[in-house]
Order: structure tokens, then C-alpha cells, then sequence
């Protein structure tokens, strides 16, 4: 139990610095499109990643990748099976089968050429 926390405070510590440190050429948010999600109902999520500036170089055409982190996910690291531009996109496929009643939080980690570049802030949904 003791190793487990350790692992996941030095990957939390470790997305701040990241975080930090892209904060000037990147920013990201997370969304759900309901909070409440009755049983057999689908739902989604939002992903916005912005430019701050002109990266070195120019912008590249940039495709990213969303990482879900949060409770519930075993192993940690969900990837979202498909890539993203810049800009809003929704994520779609997601659904309450029932039978997994709770409230979950989830945060995305975004990664461009397999660097991490950002990091969403929470959110949570409550599956009934």
C-alpha cells in the first residue's frame, strides 16, 4: 500500500512540474456532458487543448493523445482510443450499464509525440 501511494505522488508531483513547465505554449480543460448519469444512458467527454504561443518552430500539425487518470481505472492510464487536433473535441462511447453505482473523478492527461504537454483539471460524474 505504502509503494502505491509513493507511485502516485511522484506521478502527481512529477504531471505538476510538466504542467508547469508547458504552461506557457499549452492549456487544456476536461468537461462531461452530464453529471448524472442514469442507468443505460451514454455520456461524454469534453477535451479543449488551446495555443498560448508560437511554439519554436511553428505550429506543427499537431496530433495529441488523452490519458484518463482517476478512480476506478486498473491499471492506471486509460487511453482514449483516438487522436485529437487542437481545439474541442468530444469523446464519445461512454455509458452506464449499471450495476457500477458511485461517483468518479477523472483528470486527462494530454500528450503530444509522447511528451506529456498538460494536464485537465477534474471532474466528476455520477453513474446511477
Amino acid at each position: 500500500m505504502k509503494f502505491r501511494l509513493v507511485i502516485v505522488v511522484g506521478l502527481l508531483l512529477s504531471v505538476f512540474m510538466v504542467r508547469n513547465a508547458r504552461a506557457d505554449y499549452f492549456s487544456c480543460s476536461l468537461t462531461v456532458s452530464r453529471d448524472t448519469v442514469p442507468i443505460g444512458q451514454p455520456f461524454s467527454y469534453g477535451v479543449d487543448i488551446d495555443f498560448h504561443q508560437t511554439l519554436p518552430g511553428g505550429h506543427a500539425p499537431f496530433v495529441f493523445t488523452v490519458v484518463f487518470y482517476g478512480t476506478n481505472i486498473n491499471p492506471p492510464g486509460e487511453t482514449y482510443p483516438a487522436t485529437f487536433g487542437a481545439g474541442h473535441s468530444d469523446l464519445t462511447g461512454y455509458f452506464n450499464p449499471g450495476g457500477f453505482a458511485g461517483t468518479y473523478q477523472r483528470v486527462a492527461l494530454i500528450y503530444w509525440n509522447g511528451n506529456l504537454i498538460c494536464v485537465t483539471n477534474q471532474v466528476s460524474v455520477t453513474l446511477q
